[in-house]
This record gives structure tokens, sequence and C-alpha cells, in this order.
């Protein structure tokens, strides 16, 4: 079978790790997005343990990424090769067969991929067997840096998924912000209407209150002749006295 390729990527706001792996070859690329700290990717090969072998990979390590977006971004990467990609839960490994990478080898290749979180980061283990030898830089060198280059496409691919994942964050706290300038619009809306009901109630209670005075002084009329009512009715009762 044949192996995958593997890549990694440095994103935003933290400087770059590097997960020890001794190397043979080491290939830089800045993948920085613009405005961003500067960080690298780096490319090294060494022996790595698949299942109960020890093969030539491919690694990378990536700082501020989970496993989980990786494999997320590999699951769509993979699908240039034209091979079928697959996981095996029992050892975790992502397994393109039959994948199609003309650059590297005219046969199909089939490629490993693994991805283990550790720290900050994730580091990418990817395996390419061409059939009846795993890629090195040694044996294969043309072949070894078209490896290398995918590597280092799959780690832009990270970059790209990651700043997109950070595109749809900022949109979620624009969206909320203008909600609450939203709110405060209707609040200010009925703030005013509230001071108009206010204004028309204090009009009515002025109103209200003119009449009142009115009416206490018809009222207080009204009392001073009942006064004299009630007085010419008790002089009535005295006749009979």
């Amino acid at each position: 079978m044949k192996l995958l390729v593997t890549f990694s990527i440095l994103f935003c706001f933290s400087m770059v790790v590097v997960f020890g792996q001794d190397t043979e070859s080491t290939n830089k690329k800045d993948l920085t997005p613009k405005g961003l700290a500067s960080e690298q990717t780096v490319v090294r090969e060494s022996m790595q343990m698949m299942g109960e072998s020890s093969q030539n990979a491919l690694t990378m390590a990536i700082p501020n990424v989970s496993d989980k977006k990786c494999e997320e971004v590999w699951k769509e990467f993979s699908k240039d090769f034209s091979g079928k990609t697959r996981k095996d839960k029992k050892t975790d490994m992502y397994l393109s067969d039959d994948a199609s990478i003309r650059k590297m080898s005219s046969n199909t290749v089939d490629v490993y991929a693994k991805f283990n979180e550790s720290g900050n980061g994730t580091t990418v283990t990817v395996w390419f067997d061409l059939g009846g030898a795993f890629l090195s830089s040694e044996q294969h060198e043309t072949a070894y840096q078209e490896a290398n280059e995918l590597m280092l496409d799959f780690a832009k691919a990270v970059g790209k998924s990651l700043a997109e994942d950070n595109v749809k964050e900022q949109e979620k706290v624009l969206k909320a912000l203008e909600k609450d300038l939203d709110k405060l619009g209707k609040d200010n809306e009925n703030y005013h209407k509230k001071i108009e009901e206010a204004k028309k109630l204090i009009t009515e209670m002025e109103q209200n209150i003119e009449q009142n005075v009115k009416d206490q002084e018809k009222k207080q009329e009204e009392i001073k002749a009942q006064g004299t009512v009630l007085e010419t009715a008790k002089s009535k009762v005295k006749d009979f006295n």
C-alpha cells in the first residue's frame, strides 16, 4: 500500500513550536496570513512507527490547532488524490488507497496519515508507499520534493481553514453587535414613545387639576347652600316646640 501526505500550518497568535524529530532534510515556507505574527511550517523526514513496523515518513508540527481540525482538512485535501480515503479506527490512521499523485509517481501511491495532538498543537505524520518502497529523500529525490510541496500545501489549507473559522467567529460577533445596536435603536424609539405618552399624560393631568379646582369651588358653594337649607330645616323643628 502507499501513503498519503500530511501537512501542517502554524497559524495566528503564537510562536512557532516544532515537535522534535531527527531530520535528514528540512523545508520551510512562510504560511502566515498577512497581518499576523511571523510563523513557519517545518517539514521533517524520519523513521516513524506505523503498526508493527517503522517506515520513512514526513512529519510536521502545527501549533495552535487540534488534531480534529487537521483531520477535517485532510479529508477534503486528500480528495485531490483521486483515491478513496478512509480512517482505520483501530490505528487512528488515514489511508488513501491507490492515490494518483502524478508528479510523485506514474503509478498509484498509498498514502498513510496520522494526527497526534500534543501540548498546544498537532504533529502530522505521513507515509508514502510507492509500491515496494516508502518515499525517502535519499532514494526518491524528485518525488520527495513533490511530497514536501504537498505537505506545505496541506499546511496552507489548514491555515486557510483556521482563518475561515476565525472569519465565521468574527461574523458572529458582528451580528451580535448589530443585534445589540438594533435593540438599542428600538429602546430609543420606545423611550421617545414613552416621553410623548408622559407629555400627553402631564397635559391631561394639568387639565384635570384645573377642572378639579373648579369642581372644588363649585362643591364648596353647594356645601354652603346646603348649610343654609339645613339651618332652615332646623328652624322649622323649633316651631313645634
